[in-house]
């Protein structure tokens, strides 16, 4: 599994949870939200590869 498929995995499970948790009123969303912006952050601050910079 790569980061790429990781990152919206979490992304997928984030909003599984969240759509959970917005209808039975819990914690749970609050836990959805997080896993989709750590999802979209570990998209957004990936590697691309070889020789692109830092």
């Amino acid at each position: 599994m790569g980061v790429k498929s990781f990152a919206w995995g979490l992304i997928g499970l984030g909003v599984a949870l969240g759509l959970f948790g917005w209808s039975a009123w819990n914690p749970v969303a609050f836990v959805g939200l997080t896993l989709t912006v750590v999802g979209a952050v570990v998209l957004a601050t990936r590697r691309r590869g070889p020789g692109t910079g830092a």
